[in-house]
């Protein structure tokens, strides 16, 4: 009866351990059921990667930057920035200097990387750019602009212009509801430290908040929420780089 039973007992051994081999090598059950079960427990240790949103692009970058790649037009000198390049009338405050405005309002350093092509266009003996408080104000760190900023330079000088970097403007604390001033004030000062640094034989940094801003940041009278300026505050902008806007 025992011998029997270790008979019957070895059997079912050797069928599970059959069945077992079997359903891995031919995926019958429980083979797929077992590895499902094993990939779901591995899946589970991993973290679940974070998909990087590609920056979204409003229409109005979108039908400028368009506009700018397939204009075709060749200044001596090209605005590069964000609405407060943008809201400028450059050829009006500089009439015999062939200015192109490639300005746009909301723009941010990686923004005009993506449409470098369309300011590399224009084939400008001198480029002035400033940029910054938009990346600033949707969460980018400091570092992350400064980088940018020097490629922006890079290509600049590269294409054969002679680059100008204006400071990155603060804005003014009182007035500015709509943005939060006070907490990026700090940031704007830490890139303007970076962007003078970058000052040589080939880049040259003009400080306009020098002349547009104060102890309160932005000046009150040059601005009319705290960010963009008014008319007296671009007809100090273009005291502050009328010398550079000279034939050389």
């Amino acid at each position: 009866m025992r011998a029997g039973l270790v008979v019957s007992a070895l059997v079912v051994v050797v069928l599970a351990f059959a069945w077992g081999y079997f359903a891995g090598r031919l995926d019958v059950f429980p083979g797929p059921e077992i590895r499902a079960l094993s990939a779901g427990v591995r899946d589970a240790a991993q973290p679940t990667p974070v998909a990087v949103q590609a920056p979204q692009r409003d229409s109005y970058w979108r039908e400028k930057a368009s506009f700018f790649a397939t204009s075709g037009a060749h200044a001596d000198v090209v605005m590069v920035g964000d609405s407060i390049t943008d809201g400028g009338e450059w050829g009006e405050m500089f009439p015999g200097v062939s200015i192109a405005n490639r300005g746009i309002d909301g723009d941010t350093t990686d923004g005009v990387l993506e449409r470098m092509d369309g300011i590399l266009a224009v084939h400008a003996k001198k480029a002035f750019v400033m940029l910054g408080i938009n990346d600033l104000s949707r969460g980018r760190d400091v570092e992350a602009v400064f980088a940018d900023y020097r490629k922006i330079i890079a290509r600049l000088g590269q294409s054969g212009s002679r680059v100008y970097v204006q400071s990155t403007l603060l804005c003014n604390q009182k007035l500015a509801t709509a943005y939060s001033c006070s907490a990026n004030s700090g940031k704007v000062v830490q890139l303007n430290e970076r962007l003078a640094r970058l000052a040589s034989k080939e880049v040259v940094f003009v400080d306009l908040n020098g002349v547009l801003a104060d102890a309160g940041g932005l000046k009150a009278e040059l601005t009319y929420d705290g960010l963009h300026l008014n008319g007296q505050g671009y007809r100090l902008w273009k005291g502050a780089i009328a010398s550079y806007m000279r034939p050389d």
